[in-house]
């Protein structure tokens, strides 16, 4: 009896808090919809990733308890999500079809009240940011196990689009198929960049299955779902999705999977005091040319946290360079490396500068 009065008790307790909860939801919702008349008023963007940004991590700084960190994370994405909503409805572009990695990415920044529009290329993801047709844009650039999405960074070298936030991703590839067993498996439809993360696991599970490359792990499980003793590796949402089994979780090669994703828009975050900046450089055909990229970071103290090269596409041997930084562009030491990689090793191009979650 007594286990049953302080479940009671206790039940008692969460109602009146949650009632609590929902009240004050309303109050940051009529505030939401006050700054939106101001936003308007000022033609200022709707999603403020430097000012999510802000808010996660002033309440990181609350006195700590028991909910953890990351469900303060989820719900306050979530809270963003409804407070933009009740401004304006903005739409995302990804890269389809529904259940990719890229719409998980999508949803981890935007939440559920918004719009997403899945398209069929990375080069479409770009295009109808470009065309209005879309607000933002989410786009993969980089996997901890395979490395640069090298068609992401191309898309850069002729395009205005802006990055206005990342999102970092933790990839769980699934088997998913009709099938219950492994060994029915003909045929493996699958992603280029999934299958060089799973590449170990396949080979050793279902080493005579067909491979079949597809554009993404969506349209994989799609194919899986209308082949007779075929599969597809991609998340479990889209075994839902597509009325898939899952034999088997867990099937990339390294434990520690991620995807980094960037948000495109058309204009510059805010700084945050807490930045990266990405910039694209094409740097002069001479001996040196790299040193000479790299020297003035070291010079202003500024860390690299990444840099990847691709062909310019325009004549042999002659490449763009793009570089992660950490600091916001106009960051005085920031500013002064770039002006000086500009004098000494080519023309710079800032992709943005937002803020690292």
């Amino acid at each position: 009896m007594k286990t049953k009065k302080d479940l009671n008790f206790y039940r008692k307790q969460i109602d009146s808090l949650d009632r609590q909860i929902v009240t004050l939801l309303h109050s940051r919702a009529e505030n939401a919809k006050k700054i939106a008349g101001l936003k308007n008023s000022a033609s200022m963007e709707i999603y403020d990733p430097a000012r999510e940004a802000a808010v996660l991590e002033k309440l990181k700084k609350v006195k700590k308890g028991p909910f953890p960190a990351k469900g303060i994370e989820g719900v306050y994405n979530e809270i963003f999500s409804v407070s933009r909503f009740l401004q304006r409805r903005i739409s995302v572009a990804y890269l389809g079809p529904v259940a990719t990695y890229s719409h998980l990415a999508a949803v981890k920044r935007f939440g559920k009240m918004t719009d997403y529009a899945p398209v069929g290329t990375i080069k479409e993801v770009f295009s109808e940011v470009e065309k209005g047709n879309a607000d933002y844009g989410c786009v993969p650039i980089e996997n901890s196990t395979e490395g640069a999405v090298n068609y992401t960074y191309d898309m850069f070298a002729d395009s205005d689009l802006k990055i206005c936030s990342e999102v970092l991703l933790k990839i769980d590839h699934c088997l998913l198929s009709k099938e219950n067993k492994l060994s029915s498996v003909k045929t493996l439809f699958i992603h280029p960049q999934t299958l060089g993360q799973c590449r170990e696991w396949i080979e050793s599970n279902i080493p005579e299955a067909a491979i079949k490359e597809v554009s993404s792990n969506s349209r994989a499980a799609m194919e899986a779902s209308r082949v007779k003793n075929s599969a597809a590796i991609a998340s479990e949402l889209a075994a839902e999705i597509y009325g898939l089994k899952v034999p088997a979780k867990s099937v990339q090669d390294m434990a520690d999977n991620y995807t980094r994703f960037f948000i495109i828009g058309k204009s510059f975050s805010k700084r945050t005091g807490k930045d990266r900046t990405s910039i694209m450089v094409s740097i002069k055909d001479k001996p040196g040319a790299l040193y000479r990229l790299l020297q003035p970071f070291d010079n202003f103290h500024v860390n690299l946290s990444n840099i990847e090269s691709r062909p310019s596409k325009k004549k042999a041997w002659d490449y763009l360079f793009f570089v992660d930084v950490e600091g916001y562009a106009e960051d005085k030491n920031v500013k002064d490396a770039l002006e000086a990689v500009a004098r000494e090793a080519g023309s710079v191009k800032v992709l943005g500068s937002y803020p690292r979650f």
